[in-house]
């Protein structure tokens, strides 16, 4: 049978004539352009360099000057003779739930138009292009290709793999933006860095790529997010930042790096989002992501229970010492249940299991490693099977009695050889989640495994949280099991903070204030959260065992609102959360809300964010290492009266950062808080009706 490989660089030509004039700078008059319902911001597809381009603009301004899009395929180019139809616009109307997330229910609009690019040849290639209020879209789709017609193969339409080496996105914008980014290394990384500012024009990083979201701030005020949904079955995409210009790249595959993509028809990309507004916080507010992600198809999804967890790999397992005896079963089993008692006297809904430590002060995975059974967890682990002794079944038990569910840490490569195997086991012991970590990787590989996992993850009815992992790419709505993912520098970070290089500090206010403004608009991020124990910036010492943190109490807690997770993780030991004043906060702030609104955002400054849960609201705000006064209005609160629980920064947090006050009072929605923030500071706020 002969099998047709379509396999070319996809660059359109003339458009017909009886496309929308778009009236981008630099597009050819024969373009086609797609608004949103608002009429204020536009997609246009044109011709550019001699082929197709895509072109963004905003109440009148050109952010995006016309910029090329397409393919590299396999087996050479494809730059002429490209018919395009004229396409068809369509209104979509869509009203979906959340399960998790910013928000709990969305109601989204936009206009789409899709237009079907045809070769010479008869290769077929459809552009979808949306356009909402806070953001513009556009992925490909290749439907099944017709066969050609021979006696030997009438009208069949054999099996049609598509060759992708990279696909095409050179973004131009204009003028010279203030670029917000992180880079990383095109090959194995964690996903983990610090954000670099800095005009567009100043950045020439040509070896490493910036992982999305990438943040464009322009001088007229107007601000563009880019980066991708529904990343499944394909690579990810990075950018390269030089010469003025953002670059897209696939990653390529391991196995053979000449290619990126390895797919057939009928096949679709992932989308390319850039989200668009003159108000930061509309950027950060947008549901776009979910709402380009395909629906749920599980219908009943009452088994997930999102919740926050403790994480005792963070704090070095501190417990007491009446918990550290015996051998390491006895030993490991005295400290799990401490935890567990822990979580059921403080509804915190998860204990997390991340290894083992033995009598000797020794870490350890919790599962068999065959080759080291007291060594480094790697490639020939055995995830369904228990470090030997180790009773993870009591211990599972003893949390069910409590309340509290029990999860655990796996290396991502000895979990993929049974991965089915291993799910059915983690089952039997009663394992309601699992972090998945190490894979350092989003080419095609790793992302069809992330997918594997989060289809077994619905089909046992577990959640997952991703480290050393690529961005989320809004999937949480398609398998409401994703419940967070790292691809962070974070709070981990601050065990090691200038000790592995020194003098290379990378925690801060600062970069705590990034993330937010990058990192967080695609989606919930894991921080490791709950550091209790605060010491001045200049005093700072990394400590493996025993870390501590920089910036100030209510910072701390208000990260638990500023930031986006479904499972927020309490990091610290029980020892320093007991009798602490703001712990019953930490106690109290759900991780899955109604509503989101940015009620103040500068880059770089500062940041206030409020989120509803019912009837309540809870308010965080952080700032960078300089102090501020902020006024807070709030209106943002339905009408009545609510009981506001506020803390902000005491007067001596430059010398104790742990010391924080606590104020109790009625407010309505009239009311005004003037809050002063310290440097590094920050405030939160429960507001009950």
């Amino acid at each position: 049978m002969h099998m047709k490989i379509w396999s070319s660089s996809f660059l359109a030509s003339a458009v017909c004539a009886a496309m929308m004039l778009a009236g981008a700078s630099g597009c050819s008059s024969s373009s086609v352009s797609v608004s949103s319902p608002d009429g204020n911001l536009k997609l246009t597809l044109c011709q550019a360099d001699g082929g197709p381009a895509i072109a963004i603009a905003y109440k009148g301004e050109d952010l995006i000057l016309p910029s090329p899009i397409g393919f590299e395929f396999s087996d050479g180019s494809f730059k002429s003779d490209i018919k395009v139809s004229k396409g068809r616009q369509t209104r979509v109307v869509e009203a979906y739930d959340l399960v998790t997330g910013k928000t709990s229910h969305v109601e989204s609009e936009s206009n789409q138009r899709v237009m079907t690019l045809t070769s010479r040849d008869g290769m077929v290639v459809e552009l979808y292009m949306r356009a909402f209020d806070d953001g513009v879209a556009y992925r490909y789709v290749f439907p099944a290709q017709p066969a050609a017609q021979s006696v030997a193969q009438p009208a069949a339409h054999p099996a049609q793999p598509l060759l992708i080496k990279s696909e095409i996105m050179e973004l131009r914008p204009n003028g010279d933006p203030i670029v917000k980014a992180m880079f990383i290394p095109w090959g194995w990384n964690s996903h983990e860095d610090v954000y670099q500012t800095d005009r567009l024009s100043n950045m020439h990083e040509t070896e490493n790529s910036a992982e999305s979201p990438v943040l464009l701030s322009f001088d007229s005020g107007k601000y563009m997010a880019v980066t991708e949904a529904m990343v499944v079955d394909y690579a990810g995409m990075r950018l390269t930042i030089n010469d003025g210009r953002l670059k897209g790249g696939l990653v390529p595959r391991r196995d053979n790096p000449e290619l990126s993509v390895i797919t057939q028809r009928p096949g679709r990309t992932p989308w390319r989002v850039f989200l668009v507004s003159d108000r930061i916080g509309a950027i950060m507010e947008s549901d776009i992501l979910t709402t380009l992600c395909d629906p749920c198809a599980e219908k009943d999804l009452s088994w997930i229970r999102p919740g926050k967890s403790t994480w005792l790999w963070w704090n070095g397992y501190q417990s007491s010492p009446a918990a550290r005896h015996g051998d390491a079963n006895t030993l490991n089993c005295n400290i799990s249940r401490e935890y567990i008692d822990f979580c059921a006297e403080n509804g915190i809904e998860y204990h997390s299991i991340t290894g083992l430590i033995l009598p000797n002060g020794e870490e350890v995975p919790w599962y068999f490693n065959e080759d080291h059974p007291t060594g480094e967890p790697g490639p020939n682990d055995v995830t369904d099977a228990l470090y030997p002794g180790f009773d993870l079944p009591s211990i599972s038990a003893y949390a069910r009695e409590k309340g509290v569910g029990i999860r655990v840490w796996v290396h991502w490569e000895p979990l993929s050889k049974d991965i089915e195997g291993s799910f059915k086991k983690f089952r039997e012991w009663g394992i309601e989640g699992m972090m998945v970590d190490y894979m350092n990787r989003d080419d095609q590989e790793m992302i069809d495994f992330q997918k594997k996992v989060l289809e077994l993850a619905m089909k046992y009815h577990m959640h997952i949280q991703f480290h050393g992992a690529s961005k989320p790419s809004g999937l949480h709505r398609t398998y409401p099991c994703e419940f967070t993912r790292e691809n962070t520098c974070n709070y981990e970070v601050y065990k090691w903070d200038g000790a592995r290089v020194p003098g290379d500090r990378k925690m801060s206010a600062g970069h705590d204030l990034n993330i937010p403004f990058t990192r967080s608009l695609a989606g919930a991020a894991d921080y490791h959260l709950g550091g209790f124990v605060s010491v001045p910036y200049e005093d700072f010492k990394a400590d493996f065992w025993h870390p501590t943190v920089t910036s100030t109490r209510a910072h701390m807690l208000a990260m638990y609102v500023v930031l986006e997770s479904a499972l927020q993780l309490v990091s610290d030991s029980p020892a320093h959360y007991a009798g602490q004043p703001g712990f019953e906060f930490i106690c109290q702030v759900p991780t899955v809300w109604d509503e989101m609104r940015v009620l103040q955002a500068v880059p770089d400054e500062y940041v206030v964010i409020a989120r509803r849960k019912g009837s309540d609201w809870y308010v965080g705000s952080i700032g960078n290492d300089s102090s501020r006064d902020v006024t807070l209005p709030l209106d943002f609160l339905g009408d009545g009266e609510y009981s506001l629980d506020l803390y902000t920064d005491a007067a001596d947090v430059d010398t104790d950062p742990n010391h924080l006050d606590k104020s109790v009072r009625k407010v309505g929605p009239s009311d005004v808080l003037n809050i002063h923030l310290a440097a590094c500071g920050g405030f939160a706020a429960r507001l009950v009706k």
